[in-house]
């Protein structure tokens, strides 16, 4: 098991965003989180690598609670990747992937730029790399992204809607490279709106409504049998059209 949640509670200004949330990843899962907008989601996620801070539960990973690690380390382990990019807008692409592996993993210059090329070829993104990121499109931004994100060698990956900020045409070379990277057998929590993608990516499906996981089941189960009845609700306009 790679990551045990038990229990977990979050509030903001007194309003309960995530209930008694338990969840267990097992390594090389690759787990999607659906569920309408305000259910918890991304604040789960969130907490996994403690951008968030939360009020009571524990979040174990590789056996070890998260509140005793270095966050710096942590985050290098549990990498992700965000709807918004968060990259650094003064460095060039290669850069971008490189300044992780420097000043948290410490190693060499020579060794992260290896690194960097490397991934940033599995993502597609090999002639950009001198590229200011400022002048990619918001597709080859998220490339990016991912692929600074799979530099640190991290055991998980968590992505937090990443094509919710991309024209439509961009949407498909995401989450081709995100097929990719589950390919690496690295272990991913994907919270997303893209039902065809996680019917094709996922093993499981996790279902929040109103800060509680209202299902937790594979993947073939969630969507040709879905237990619940606002699971079904959801998932009603997708299955008309499929």
């Amino acid at each position: 098991m790679i990551l045990e949640i038990e229990n977990l509670k979050k509030s903001f200004d007194n309003q309960e965003v995530l209930k008694d949330i338990n969840l267990n990843v097992d390594k090389g899962e690759v787990i999607c989180i659906l569920g309408s907008s305000g259910s918890g989601k991304s604040t789960l996620l969130r907490c996994i690598n403690l951008l968030n801070n939360y009020d009571g539960g524990t979040i174990l990973f590789n056996g070890k609670n998260i509140l005793d690690e270095n966050v710096n380390e942590l985050r290098s382990k549990i990498g992700m990747v965000f709807q918004s990019f968060n990259l650094f807008n003064n460095l060039n692409v290669l850069k971008n992937c490189m300044v992780g592996q420097i000043k948290v993993l410490k190693k060499s210059k020579e060794e992260a730029k290896a690194k960097a090329l490397e991934t940033l070829d599995l993502v597609g993104m090999s002639d950009f790399v001198n590229k200011n990121v400022k002048q990619l499109s918001g597709g080859q931004k998220q490339r990016v992204a991912i692929a600074r994100s799979l530099c640190m060698a991290p055991d998980i990956i968590l992505f937090d809607e990443p094509t919710s900020a991309l024209d439509p045409e961009m949407v498909g070379e995401v989450l081709n490279v995100i097929k990719k990277v589950k390919d690496t057998g690295v272990t991913m929590i994907i919270v997303t709106h893209e039902m065809q993608f996680a019917k094709e990516v996922s093993s499981r499906v996790v279902f929040m409504n109103d800060g509680v996981i209202l299902e937790d089941r594979p993947t073939k189960d969630f969507f040709e049998n879905p237990a619940n009845d606002r699971t079904r609700e959801f998932l009603k306009r997708y299955l008309e059209n499929n």
